[in-house]
């Protein structure tokens, strides 16, 4: 089963070590995200939110700890 495009975009920020790229990765990931919301629109069901938003957090977790 394939992955849509913002996993893969949050897989690479995830795992990214150099923390002068984990911006940039971030950013990349919080777009994909983003844009699957607009794609799906009201198709998006719970689960689905649930896990956008579950990895928006670890994101913005990600980022505060760079700090």
């Amino acid at each position: 089963m394939s992955h849509p495009a913002w996993q893969d975009l949050y897989n690479a920020a995830f795992l990214e070590v150099d923390l002068a790229e984990l911006p940039e990765r971030v950013d990349a990931a919080c777009q994909g995200i983003h844009q699957n919301r607009v794609e799906k629109g009201q198709t998006l069901t719970a689960e689905e939110r649930r896990e956008l938003d579950g990895a928006l957090r670890v994101l913005f977790t990600l980022m505060r700890r760079r700090a």
